[in-house]
């Protein structure tokens, strides 16, 4: 279970009896899989966005977690690593048919060049995202909730969100663009 929280709550839920923190817990996600009856140990994360100033140097690229730490909503950050590493073996394999060294800077700055509006939206979806499940405004909830309930009933609208949110229709459009 991964649940965001404002830090002074994490706080105190990290430090609370287990039965405050079940308490708290069964209040925040219902009863949809039924009472739960304990938990294990809990560990607490603060959770910031870290991003490198500089990806590539002559020979040297930095990729996945090394470049970008992201807060770990929907497995966004390992998808864009995989999409990080995916284009920069194309990019590399070019270069190698090319005749070219794959470390060449012109090469790894071409990569750069085409993974940063990835990085920059699946960046931004991340560090956004979360901030929606954790305010207590009420019409900002059900907003939400909404949103979310659409994109259960629309399955065609769910399949693109999540297309969209894999990077796989993005890839797409950068390839057919």
């Amino acid at each position: 279970l991964v649940w965001s929280l404002p830090a002074s709550q994490a706080a105190h839920l990290q430090g609370c009896p287990q039965e405050e923190f079940l308490r708290a817990q069964q209040e925040r996600f219902g009863y949809r899989l039924g009472r739960i009856g304990q938990v294990g140990e809990r560990h607490s994360y603060p959770l910031s966005l870290v991003q490198s100033s500089q990806q590539v140097r002559q020979g040297i690229v930095v990729r996945g977690n090394a470049a970008h730490a992201l807060h770990p909503v929907a497995g966004q950050g390992y998808n864009l690593a995989l999409r990080d590493v995916a284009q920069l073996g194309a990019v590399l394999s070019a270069a190698v048919a090319q005749g070219d060294s794959p470390g060449d800077l012109v090469h790894l700055q071409e990569d750069q060049g085409r993974q940063q509006l990835d990085q920059e939206r699946t960046i931004q979806l991340s560090d956004r995202l979360p901030s929606l499940f954790m305010h207590s405004d009420p019409v900002l909830g059900l907003a939400r909730d909404l949103a979310l309930s659409g994109l259960d009933l629309l399955p065609p609208l769910k399949r693109e969100f999540v297309r969209y949110a894999a990077g796989v229709a993005e890839m797409g459009e950068q390839a057919n663009g």
